[in-house]
């Protein structure tokens, strides 16, 4: 079980779209009322087109840190885009025997399930140093999610909506929809035999959630997926009645499968969100509308 320690170090990486002028000082002051000590990667502030530098430097500070021993976890500033780019460029051997979490949201999803799938490296979604800092203090959720993983701490969190009533337990890979089904084709996709997917986005038109889920349904290993978590959707445009509301297109896919599936999970772009760990193993109870984390097996 992870958990850290007063006076560890952890890694501040920008994985994807570049900080240009926002502030991760209170991020960080955060980060050290915690007892922790954050180090800045090399290019942390970098720029190149709409990234936080090149790729290659991206993928150097990730890499750095995994290499460290003295890190014991990694913590991206913010999303964006960009971090699909550095999967082919990362030392999958070294993260395999250095293993320690990404905490992200959004773009990371890239990151973190790529890595996931080479590795089965464990990481935390639903923070964001720049993201949940910007009305100067973490949501009170958050911060006490933190406590109980930095705590080595079981979670365990109910919120949602039911839609396919059941109860399954596996590990939980996704996040962001769009950016994890860009996976999709690559050796970076996690294989979704006993898996429960978390899907979550912001500012798609609601047609393009019931053509993602196809997607994910003509996957070869979607028929062994164990449940799924639908977060929040926000922002979100129909252009046409015809295109159906988020609502609508998760009714019509939960019918066609038989799997427990909730739907407005606490999680995705909203202030007040759960923290979630990629990789890690967790029971969805989809009719008490509950998730916990267990211990991993090996089925």
């Amino acid at each position: 079980m992870f958990s850290l320690q007063a006076n560890d170090k952890v890694g501040i990486i920008s994985p994807s779209a570049a900080l240009e002028n926002t502030d991760i000082n209170q991020a960080l002051a955060y980060l050290c009322s915690q007892q922790l000590t954050p180090v800045l990667g090399k290019y942390v502030h970098e720029q190149y087109r709409y990234m936080a530098g090149t790729d290659k430097q991206r993928a150097e500070d990730i890499m750095t840190f995994f290499e460290d021993d003295r890190i014991k976890a990694l913590f991206c500033t913010r999303g964006g885009a960009g971090s699909l780019r550095l999967l082919p460029l990362l030392d999958y051997d070294v993260i395999r025997r250095h293993p320690k979490p990404i905490f992200g949201l959004s773009d990371s999803t890239a990151l973190q399930n790529g890595i996931y799938a080479q590795t089965t490296n464990i990481s935390y979604s639903g923070f964001l140093l720049a993201y949940d800092f910007k009305d100067g203090q973490i949501n009170q959720m958050q911060h006490q999610d933190l406590q109980d993983i930095f705590s080595g701490r079981p979670l365990h969190y109910t919120s949602g909506k039911t839609v396919n009533e059941g109860t399954s337990e596996g590990v939980l890979v996704g996040g962001n929809a769009m950016v994890f089904l860009s996976l999709c084709g690559t050796p970076y996709f996690p294989d979704l035999s006993g898996k429960i997917l978390l899907l979550e986005d912001v500012g798609i038109k609601s047609y393009q959630l019931d053509l993602m889920l196809h997607q994910l349904k003509q996957q070869a290993s979607f028929e062994k997926l164990r449940g799924i978590i639908f977060g929040q959707f926000t922002n979100i445009k129909i252009a046409d009645a015809c295109d159906g509301s988020i609502d609508e297109n998760i009714a019509l896919f939960a019918r066609e499968i038989n799997k427990p599936v909730i739907k407005d999970f606490a999680y995705g772009h909203i202030p007040a969100r759960h923290i979630l760990p990629i990789g890690g193993y967790v029971k969805l109870d989809a009719k008490s509308c509950e998730v916990s984390t267990l211990p991993l097996t090996d089925n």
